[in-house]
């Protein structure tokens, strides 16, 4: 369970740098929406 979630904090960071906030703000994709919805919560409907 530790592991699962500190790969789930990876996967984030790496998130972050191959996607920063204004390129997901924009809208590229359904996969970008869903992950800054679960990491911020501000982006979306």
């Amino acid at each position: 369970m530790l592991a699962h979630w500190a790969r789930g904090i990876r996967r984030r960071l790496a998130g972050d740098r191959y996607h920063p906030e204004e390129h997901y703000m924009r809208g590229p994709g359904p996969k970008t929406r869903a992950k800054s919805a679960g990491r911020a919560g501000t982006t979306g409907p």
